[in-house]
This record gives C-alpha cells, structure tokens and sequence, in this order.
C-alpha cells in the first residue's frame, strides 16, 4: 500500500499521545517552579527568623541592663569620671547558660573622644553634656538633684543587630 502525504497529514493516530505527553511536560514544569519558589520563600522566611531573633535578643539586653542599673551603675563607674567610666558585660536574660547579648555602656559626654576598652559603635554616640538640671515638671529641684547621661550599646550574639538607647539617671547633688 502506497502512503500518500494527505492521508499522511490527515491521519490522527497518534496525536492523542503527543497532546498527552505535551501536557506532561507543561505539568512538570509547573511543579518544578512551584518547588523552587517554596524552597526560596522557606530561606527568606529562616533569614527573616534570624534577624527578629537577633533584634529580640539585643533589645532584651537593653532592656535587662536599664532595669537592673545596680550591676554597672557601681561606685568605680561612677568615680572614673565621664572620659573613662566604661562598663561591659554580657546578659542572659533568658538564664539558659547562654550569653543574648554584649552590654557596652558608657557616659554621655561633652567631647567625641572615644572612652577606652569599648568598641567603635559604643563610642559612636551624639555629643551632649553628661551632667544637667533635672527635666521641667519633674517634681526635682534644680538646686538639689541633677541628671546624669548614659549611652547604652547592646549587640545580639551573633553582632548582626545593635542597639543603642540613652539613659539618665537622677542624683542628689553633693
């Protein structure tokens, strides 16, 4: 039997396999991209984890340090003088044996002279004098009390996040 190219052309045998396969292909390829999507979203959403983790962590030691003043707020600190007092620590705030955050605190001071011993973020804080009156409606008495600055620097474990928060501290005026 001889083949003729218009019963060749005409001829459906065949052509449901190859839409089949077709549309196989198709599939495949969607389910290709849709699993590479899903594993970038879950490295965006573990990198997202890490960062709130380090930011927590960080701000707890601020937190942590600034309601336990006793441990830097000592008397050597205090009579260093504003040029030298400097106070490093780490915290643990969440008493699991493992250290959160590195505390680093220094006073606010007058001059951009860097404090000794604390890293260069530390002593990266707005120049302002260290000792003033006591803010308006208060209840403290300018000639009795003044206030005095402190920069606090905390930095997650990992030294992806810093924080840095300012603190005064009320004293009797001697």
């Amino acid at each position: 039997m001889i083949t003729t190219a218009t019963h060749m052309l005409t001829n459906e045998k065949g052509f449901v396999l190859v839409v089949a396969l077709l549309m196989l292909a198709i599939v495949t390829v969607i389910g290709i991209a849709a699993t590479q999507t899903s594993d970038t979203e879950m490295q965006i959403a573990a990198n997202e984890r890490l960062r709130v983790d380090d930011f927590y962590d960080a701000e707890g030691g601020l937190i942590d340090v600034s309601e336990r003043s006793t441990t830097w707020l000592s008397d050597s600190f205090l009579t260093a003088g504003e040029d030298l007092a400097a106070y490093t620590g780490a915290v643990d705030f969440a008493s699991d044996g493992s250290n959160d955050s590195t505390i680093e605190i220094r006073c606010v001071k007058s001059s951009a002279a860097p404090v000794p011993g604390l890293s260069v973020t530390a002593n990266d804080l707005p120049v302002s004098s260290h000792i003033n009156p006591p803010p308006a409606g208060s209840g403290y008495s300018v000639k009795y009390f003044e206030v005095r600055r402190y920069g606090i620097t905390s930095t997650s474990t990992s030294g992806n996040t810093r924080l840095q928060l300012g603190v005064w501290k009320l004293f009797n005026k001697f």
